[in-house]
């Protein structure tokens, strides 16, 4: 849950790691701050994509076989 809530206090994160060490958050921030790169952008969209799948999936899973009615 702490893994979670971190990712969504970016802010904060970048005032609680300081030196050598960094959280994910604040790599993703600083990455997107520094430089022009696709990679975050490409890994939100696999992610975005990667959970409507699993969602479709229990979706059709929980409805069933479908019917022929003829």
């Amino acid at each position: 849950m702490a893994f979670l809530t971190s990712l969504d206090e970016a802010v904060i994160s970048i005032f609680v790691a300081n030196g050598p060490s960094s959280t994910l958050p604040k790599l993703m921030f600083m990455s997107l701050r520094d430089q022009i790169d696709p990679t975050i952008a490409a890994i939100s969209t696999f992610w975005t994509l990667l959970i409507s799948v699993v969602l479709l999936f229990f979706n059709l899973r929980e409805r069933g076989p479908l019917k022929d009615n003829s």
